[in-house]
């Protein structure tokens, strides 16, 4: 009874326990070590999503590396079929990739273990031709593994190729990425680009996710935007222009939180000169969901032109400023609900 409690106690103070696989390539049966959710304990969350855990890091343990042949995938696909015109390519590529002396992944890892397994996933996803958005998950994983590391030079690198595989899944097969949604995919390429020190681009990817019309669904995200888009903005301001390049101005979020937009951005020589600062008033409104599509419509298609964001409420400002000046003081008289009122200004607005 004694040596059975003791046997429990143990068990449930241990962070690991063994996981089975089978190895796709050559067969081998192995088990590795896999972290206990029971003794996982997030710290903080870093800009680009990597998470500091206290004591054990789920991330060191997430690729399964088979010890006869050092196949390398994520704990979700490393079981997954391998296309067999691509497999005796990856069985004499893994055969000259054998480290000398062994390895052992399969046990307790360090930093430099765990950034080994990763090295190796890389190549193994890149002999299979996986999808853009896989190997692009594998970079960012190495960089994270990396930066705990301190190493800085080799950090870089895999977030340069991050960046780079991201933008290729982003842009011809999106679905690839991972379990990311629009919002927060867009969200990390804009800080991936901050961080590889393209603040102005950055800019502009975090300015689409402001936009985005799925924003508000995603507040923790919109949040981050919000302070990355400051950060990157100053550092942007920093940065030496190239000859005959166009810089796009400056834009600025709005001060108040439950706005989700930016105020009006510098004029320029092109643009028609912003009028005198007028003073404002809060005042809550509800609008139907239809008008708020409306106005999404609006900005996007003001920023798809010019690359530089008008909020959806200057949007509105501007349409009762142009309400405004036509009607003058021919205002409606006759109304006694909002219906009777919207045709009234239908035929104002003909008129003019």
């Amino acid at each position: 009874m004694r040596n059975r409690l003791w046997g429990d106690f143990m068990t449930a103070n241990n962070p690991f326990f063994e996981k089975k696989f089978a190895c796709p390539v050559c067969k081998t049966n192995f088990t590795s070590l896999a972290v206990r959710s029971s003794r996982v304990y997030v710290e903080r969350k870093e800009s680009d999503l990597h998470v500091i855990y206290r004591g054990v890091s789920p991330l060191h343990y997430s690729i399964i590396v088979c010890p006869a042949c050092y196949y390398a995938a994520s704990n979700n696909g490393f079981s997954q079929e391998i296309n067999p015109i691509l497999l005796e390519k990856l069985i004499q590529a893994l055969y000259q990739l054998r480290p000398e002396p062994a390895i052992e992944y399969n046990q307790e890892r360090d930093l430099e273990k765990a950034l080994g397994s990763f090295k190796l996933a890389i190549r193994s996803g890149q002999l299979k031709q996986v999808r853009a958005g896989e190997l692009a998950g594998l970079f960012l994983g190495a960089a994270w593994v990396a930066r705990e590391a301190q190493n800085q030079e080799l950090e870089n690198v895999y977030l340069k190729e991050a960046l780079t595989h991201y933008l290729e899944a982003y842009n011809k097969d999106f679905q690839s990425i991972g379990n990311m949604s629009d919002v927060q995919a867009t969200y990390l390429i804009g800080e991936l680009y901050r961080r590889n020190g393209d603040s102005k681009e950055a800019v502009n990817w975090f300015n689409k996710v402001i936009v985005h019309k799925y924003i508000k669904k995603y507040p923790q995200i919109e949040k981050l935007t919000r302070e990355q888009w400051a950060l990157a903005r100053e550092q942007a301001q920093l940065q030496p222009v190239s000859e005959g390049a166009t810089v796009q101005p400056a834009v600025q979020l709005e001060e108040r939180p439950e706005n989700n937009t930016h105020t009006a951005p510098a004029s320029n020589a092109n643009k028609i000169a912003s009028p005198q600062r007028r003073p404002s008033m809060q005042m809550p409104a509800h609008l139907y969901a239809d008008q708020i599509d409306w106005l999404t419509r609006i900005v996007n298609n003001g920023y798809n032109s010019t690359k530089t964001l008008v909020s959806k409420e200057q949007v509105l400002r501007a349409l009762l400023d142009a309400v405004i000046k036509n009607l003058d003081k021919n205002l409606p008289e006759q109304f006694s609900n909002e219906e009777e009122l919207k045709a009234l200004f239908g035929e104002l607005l003909t008129r003019t």
